[in-house]
């Protein structure tokens, strides 16, 4: 056992948070609530989910604020995890908190560029405040994305954001984040790189598929609704991909139309990943797309048994799944969606 991981400690810890977590009679309990009011009432009754709350505070009772919770239970549990590793296996999870990091970051910028007010934004962060890079409190004085850039000078993400301009973030806000992506996935290949070598090539596995899903909804998104140079969709794409390298990348980017796409994809990751999409049904493909990336990384990881890194990291993406489909129940409670067609959205099938 690696010195530096308490694995057979971490691993019946995760067992017993999956298990609760996705308990199938409390999943049930939460698609067939009548109101948000009792539906987190049902959320806090689950040991799990319950800590989001706690740490969230939260004093009135409506979507906004239930939403606003749940988007803290990652941070919560990695939080929680870090407690069982040490030296360069801790830095290596910590990394995996920059997501909410960035979250917060593209939050407030988006605010400024928009010339909104940055009162009570914090309620709405996620990211850890006992492991940050970056310092909110002085990022929520800035006057404008100027400002708030030359702030960032001693983070990871100055290079990045450096020439970024207000008017630039407004109009290519998912630009923006493709870049704070590189970053995110730059630094966890950097920290994995120091980890024993079984436990690097868990990395390149799990870490690798998720970067190939986002790239295929990024370059999917990128040809069907900006109207964006093919080289310009290569540039903002992400590498380490498990099975989409940057040669298939490139014949994706460039693709002479959504049906050539379509086929590339689903022979590169050997499987039809649109296939479950009912777009013509519900006329909204970007949600669909997305929730067909996260049915297809749940199913991946949901019965694999990792007896390295990949344990953690596993329960840290699907993590990303439960808070996807427990905010669209929320929503879906609050404007009354049947049963049958609020299950259409979710990722984790009861």
């Amino acid at each position: 056992m690696n010195p530096n991981m308490a694995f057979y400690a971490v691993n019946t810890k995760i067992a017993a948070k999956k298990g609760r977590i996705l308990k199938k009679e409390d999943w049930n309990k939460y698609i067939e609530s009548t109101s948000v009011e009792k539906l987190t009432e049902i959320f806090k009754s689950n040991v799990e989910i319950n800590k989001a709350f706690r740490e969230s505070g939260i004093s009135s009772v409506n979507r906004d604020s239930v939403e606003i919770a749940l988007n803290k239970l990652k941070t919560v549990e990695i939080e929680e995890l870090l407690h069982y590793f040490s030296g360069e296996y801790k830095e290596f999870i910590r990394t995996m908190l920059m997501e909410e990091e960035i979250s917060d970051l593209s939050l407030v910028i988006r605010k400024l560029s928009r010339e909104e007010s940055l009162n009570e934004v914090s309620e709405r962060f996620v990211h850890s405040k006992l492991f940050t890079t970056v310092d909110f409190d002085d990022l929520l004085t800035s006057k404008d994305v100027d400002q708030l850039i030359d702030k960032l000078k001693k983070t990871p993400y100055y290079n990045v954001l450096r020439n970024l301009t207000g008017e630039h973030a407004l109009k290519r806000e998912f630009h923006m984040e493709m870049k704070l992506h590189v970053v995110l996935y730059n630094k966890i290949y950097e920290a994995a790189k120091k980890l024993d070598k079984v436990d690097f090539n868990a990395v390149k596995e799990i870490v690798g598929l998720k970067i190939d899903l986002l790239n295929l909804q990024w370059i999917y998104r990128a040809i069907k609704y900006y109207n964006i140079l093919p080289e310009e969709i290569f540039n903002y794409s992400l590498e380490g991909g498990k099975n989409i390298d940057l040669k298939k990348i490139r014949k994706l980017c460039y693709s002479k139309s959504i049906k050539e796409f379509k086929r590339l994809a689903r022979g590169f990751l050997d499987y039809d990943i649109f296939q479950d999409l009912n777009a013509e049904k519900t006329g909204d493909t970007e949600i669909d797309i997305n929730t067909a990336a996260l049915s297809y990384m749940f199913n991946y990881l949901k019965d694999k048994r990792y007896y390295n890194i990949g344990a953690a990291i596993s329960f840290i993406y699907l993590l990303d799944v439960v808070i996807n489909d427990l905010t669209s129940i929320t929503e879906g409670i609050k404007y009354h969606v049947p049963k049958e067609k609020l299950e259409e959205y979710l990722a984790y099938r009861v």
